[in-house]
Formats: C-alpha cells, sequence, structure tokens
C-alpha cells in the first residue's frame, strides 16, 4: 500500500497504523446498510513537510464523515421537498435513522464556491422556510450549479455581489422587477434575459389571455361541428335489453362441496331464538302497523 501525502504530495509506504471505520451506506432492500472499512495511516518520510502521520482519504467519504457521501445526498434532496422533520420519517421507513437536526447540520454544512470570474448567471428566489423566509440562489449558467445564497430578495444583497463580479455579461432571471433593477444599476451593459421557466409563464399566461378574449364562455360541438346555439336535450325512452336478460343463468340449486355433496347452511351463528332477534322481530310487526 502507498498514499500521498496531503500536504506536500510525497509518495509514502511507510504504514504507521490501521484502524476500523463503521460508515453509513444507502439502505438495501430498505435495509440499514453499513460499511466496515479498513484505513490506513501512514508515515510521511519528507523531512521538510510539516505532516508527520496523515490518513489515507476515501472517495465516498470525508474524515470522521459517518455517512457516505450518497446517503448524505439523498438526505439533502429527500428534505428539500419536505420539513426536515418529515424527511425524517420517511427516511426511516426507507432504513436510514436520521434526526431532524441532523439534517438541519447537514444544510448548514452546504459551501458554495463562488467564482469572481463569471460571465453567465441565473437569479431566482427560494424559499428557505416557506411562506416566511426568502433567499436569492445565483447559479453558473454553465453547469447550473449553485455559486452563492444571498439572504432576502429585494436585490439589497444581490447588489453587493454583483459589485464583486463586474465580469458577468448575460443575466438569465425571474420576472421580479427587485432583481432587474439591481442588475441595471450595477451592471447596466448586462444582457437580462427570462430563464426558461419563467419564460413558458408568460407564454401560458399569453395564450390564456387570448382564449379568454376570443372563445365564448361555452363551445357545444356535435358530429365534429361547431353549433351555434345550444343543442337540445334529446330524451331518450329507457328499455331493458331482452338479450342481456336471456343470457342470464339463475341457478337456485344448493352448492355442493368437492365430493359433490349438498352444502347445508349453517345458521349456528344467526340465533333466531335469542332474545335481540325477538326483539327485533316484534318492532317490524308494529312498524308494518
Amino acid at each position: 500500500h502507498s498514499c500521498a501525502c496531503p500536504q506536500c504530495g510525497e509518495e509514502s509506504r511507510h504504514l504507521h497504523a490501521t484502524y476500523m471505520r463503521k460508515i453509513q451506506d444507502i439502505p438495501i432492500r430498505c435495509k440499514p446498510t453499513c460499511l466496515h472499512i479498513n484505513v490506513y495511516k501512514y508515515e510521511c518520510d519528507n523531512p521538510e513537510c510539516g505532516t508527520k502521520v496523515f490518513t489515507e482519504p476515501l472517495s465516498f467519504a470525508r474524515t470522521s464523515q459517518v455517512r457516505t457521501d450518497a446517503l448524505n445526498t439523498l438526505i439533502l434532496g429527500m428534505a428539500m421537498f419536505m420539513s426536515n422533520e418529515g424527511a425524517s420519517s420517511v427516511l426511516k421507513l426507507l432504513g436510514v435513522t436520521v434526526s431532524n437536526d441532523t439534517i438541519q447540520r447537514l444544510y448548514n454544512r452546504i459551501k458554495f464556491e463562488d467564482d469572481p470570474d463569471v460571465e453567465a448567471v441565473g437569479i431566482d428566489d427560494v424559499a428557505t422556510r416557506k411562506g416566511q423566509t426568502y433567499a436569492t440562489a445565483v447559479y453558473d449558467l454553465k453547469d447550473h450549479h449553485m455559486i452563492a445564497l444571498l439572504d432576502g430578495r429585494d436585490g439589497t444583497t444581490l447588489k453587493e455581489w454583483l459589485k464583486e463580479h463586474k465580469k458577468i455579461k448575460v443575466v438569465a432571471r425571474d420576472r421580479a422587477s427587485s432583481y432587474a433593477k439591481a442588475v441595471s444599476e450595477v451592471l447596466p451593459e448586462c444582457v437580462q434575459v427570462a430563464d426558461r421557466f419563467h419564460l413558458l409563464q408568460n407564454l401560458m399566461e399569453h395564450l390564456k389571455n387570448i382564449f379568454k378574449n376570443e372563445l365564448p364562455p361555452e363551445i357545444f360541438i356535435r358530429g365534429g361541428q361547431v353549433l351555434d346555439t345550444p343543442p337540445k336535450k334529446i330524451s331518450r325512452e329507457k328499455k331493458a335489453d331482452e338479450s342481456v336478460i336471456q343470457q342470464l343463468n339463475y341457478d337456485n340449486t344448493p352448492p355442493t362441496d368437492a365430493y359433490g355433496n349438498p352444502v347445508d347452511y349453517d345458521d349456528s351463528a344467526n340465533n333466531y331464538n335469542s332474545a335481540e332477534k325477538k326483539r327485533q322481530a316484534e318492532n317490524r310487526k308494529k312498524n308494518k302497523r
């Protein structure tokens, strides 16, 4: 075994120690799944390096992480569409035991890598707490990854962020006037376009207005032709289909078992001589009178 030192990059084969690491992974068939991994520690052979002992890194889990990156992605993805408490309950059914506080801590650890040289961004508002707290999300339009999450959606924090990103040439935004005003003030030469979602939303609203103005509230069609006046309702006499009645076969013979013997009806569960049955029979007679 060998591993490169994370500080100086020199390859080391000097094994220092090993230890067992337990990491929870994505469940299999709704059963909790844990990985038991032998992790190696190495000694750096570079005398000029300040790191004496380092641990072999894992590609699927970071240092001191008790869950794999894939499982954390599943947890955060589930929590995006519901509350932390709701996500915790659903994940428990799938075989993942995680509290709502742990989900919140995972959210707080998310770091966005800003790019000061970005040239095309997308701006949209997101709800961190639906109906109460909103934020402004900024995406890189080249690969659609988030590079900033700003507080509020009134454009104040967006202005400060745009002042540090003067190379932006294209901004795809929603229809909020606060974002348009912020971009126009800080980057007046920047091209502002509507994103795909809001462009389609504008088209649908425009088509709805056309339909409301051009089409009548009710349209009557008969035989593939549009009628100018409402059709008169034609009442049809309902008759029983004798051919269907003739196909019905009524069999009143008692059922038989596998040997052909008639099966007697067992009325032991219905004791008609009980006081309750007699009282019900008397009440029926009184009602008939």
